[in-house]
């Protein structure tokens, strides 16, 4: 199974490496950071570190500022709605490639700009970033995230507080039959009044389809991950907490784009644990997004540019992991 899905991603990675110009650039891309800040950790995965190391040379040129945040224009992180709502996420993804490849120089200044988000009090990341006016929320997918980056670069003060964040926040659920809520206002209460236009970033519902699954996904994996760092057992108890939560929903989890995180963080707890529950969960969702490759070899092709890169190389990433979570079974 493994090999199909690492054959899918070598397919996105030779569409995108196809795109890729001498300066970095892609070609028929936009101008937005939306569509770059995926790749570098792509092609470092993917066995092209050439590739890896031109574009994060690009994007920390067109993109870096002095603080070390990474904007599209002034003040202005993506014509993407959703990466100027988790103002962190595409750093995120930048500091963890440029820390893989050895880029400290845009490692490090990049991994101290993200310490900001991190609130002591309650161990969360912040969803919004410094110039924001309502800046001390926290949420699932940027504590998750962030957590992660924390593991990369060994502080394990910031990881262990997002793995507490997001075991306590599974424990204030009101009915987990009903949905997950995903954010916490700055005191540290569960926010559960939301305009409800904003649902899909506050909320998971476990009965509707179409739902931003990878918020569940992410925590997933994870915690699997600092569970694999420290040993110890409620980082385990709470991503089976969350992977409980995903395999209860009865929308269309199997068969949505928006889970591929669920598969990587299903196949990251089947390698840690050996249950065959969460190897179908993986399996499932992986051969569904097998299923919507392009013949080009990107995913959601007939979307905008926007769309195209950033799905592209996320897929691809996911495919990639989970192989390798997977290989031997």
């Amino acid at each position: 199974m493994s090999s199909a899905y690492e054959r899918a991603a070598r397919r996105a990675v030779a569409w995108l490496a196809d795109r890729l110009e001498p300066d970095g650039s892609f070609r028929s891309a936009d101008d937005d950071l939306g569509c770059y800040y995926k790749a570098p950790y792509l092609f470092s995965l993917a066995g092209h570190p050439a590739e890896a190391n031109r574009l994060l040379t690009r994007i920390q040129s067109r993109f870096g500022q002095h603080d070390h945040d990474f904007l599209t224009g002034e003040d202005a992180k993506s014509a993407n709605p959703a990466l100027e709502e988790f103002w962190a996420y595409p750093n995120g993804w930048i500091t963890m490639a440029a820390q893989r490849m050895g880029r400290f120089d845009v490692a490090h200044p990049a991994f101290r700009f993200l310490r900001w988000f991190h609130q002591p009090a309650t161990g969360g990341f912040r969803t919004r970033g410094p110039k924001h006016a309502h800046n001390t929320g926290t949420d699932a997918l940027s504590t998750a995230h962030l957590g992660l980056v924390a593991l990369y670069f060994d502080d394990m003060e910031r990881a262990e507080g997002a793995g507490h964040w997001l075991a306590e926040t599974l424990a204030m659920q009101p009915d987990l039959d009903f949905g997950l809520y995903l954010r916490r206002d700055g005191s540290g209460a569960l926010v559960r009044d939301f305009p409800a236009d904003a649902t899909l970033f506050h909320l998971v519902s476990a009965t509707e389809p179409e739902q931003a699954y990878f918020m569940v996904g992410y925590p997933m994996a994870f915690l699997a991950a600092l569970h694999r760092a420290t040993g110890n057992p409620g980082h385990l108890d709470a991503a089976w907490g969350y992977l409980d939560f995903a395999l209860r929903t009865t929308g269309n989890i199997r068969r949505c784009h928006n889970s591929h995180k669920v598969a990587w963080g299903a196949a990251a707890l089947a390698r840690t644990t050996g249950d065959q529950d969460c190897l179908a969960l993986a399996t499932d969702v992986a051969d569904h997004l097998l299923s919507t490759q392009d013949a080009s070899g990107a995913w959601l092709a007939d979307q905008p540019a926007l769309t195209v890169f950033d799905q592209t190389a996320e897929v691809a990433i996911w495919l990639l992991e989970i192989s390798a979570a997977l290989d031997g079974w």
